[in-house]
């Protein structure tokens, strides 16, 4: 699951937006990051169930032809969970350790553009 490079991970909050809409709104950022090592998953709590194994979700996972989207069935992955309507994004480098975070909160009008912002902090910080 880890790429060479280490491990995005992005826990979805409930009443986030469903997996295969985060895969689509992503793809693109993805592929780069991939192409540079670094591996990206999508996590959401077992209550979420609905929004990882839709139809359309497991069709998108197929499509980009590796397991992305995860359930937390235990609530065990993140320390706190995470908030409602809101992405927590943790970089684990290629050692596992935390090298990264962001919080960003889906009922901001730019809260993909500070996703997309995360991950080129985390390309510039591995190129360097």
């Amino acid at each position: 699951m880890t790429g060479d490079h280490g491990l995005i991970v992005i826990g979805v909050g409930t009443a986030g937006e469903r997996g295969f809409q985060m895969l689509y709104r992503f793809a693109e950022a993805c592929d780069r990051l991939e192409a540079q090592g670094i591996n990206v998953i999508f996590v959401y709590p077992k209550a979420s169930a609905r929004h990882v194994f839709d139809a359309m979700s497991v069709r998108g996972s197929r499509y980009r032809g590796k397991t992305c989207l995860f359930l937390d069935g235990d609530g065990r992955l993140f320390r706190k969970p995470v908030q409602p309507r809101a992405l927590r994004a943790v970089y684990l480098d290629a050692e596992m350790r935390q090298s990264g975070t962001a919080d960003v909160t889906l009922d901001s009008e730019t809260w993909d553009e500070q996703l997309r912002s995360f991950f080129s902090d985390v390309v510039g910080r591995r190129l360097h």
